[in-house]
């Protein structure tokens, strides 16, 4: 347990992080449960009401841009609380790109 917890957990770290970043991208992205499980208006997640917002006439594009800056500020937040051990995780797999 020991040589776990110093050796293999260390260098996992990068791939935790990746796998927790591209996690909370699917959880965040994700619409289908919540219209299934939302009846009110006032307890929609942003991607939800982005989407509903964005099918009602008429079209107002300086309200769907500020919903947009909504939704991507949490994604920027995890991302940058994660981001050196992500960079590390794509920096040890050999990918060039």
């Amino acid at each position: 347990m020991r040589t776990f917890l110093q050796v293999v957990l260390p260098l996992a770290k990068p791939a935790f992080a990746t796998v927790g970043i591209l996690h909370f991208l699917q959880i965040w992205g994700e619409l289908l449960w919540p219209v299934l499980v939302t009846t009110d208006e006032s307890v929609r997640p942003l991607p939800l009401g982005m989407s509903v917002f964005r099918t009602q006439p008429p079209i107002q594009w300086g309200d769907i841009m500020a919903y947009a800056t909504m939704t991507s500020i949490p994604l920027l937040i995890v991302f940058f609380l994660f981001q050196r051990w992500f960079i590390q995780s794509v920096a040890r797999s050999g990918l060039k790109g």
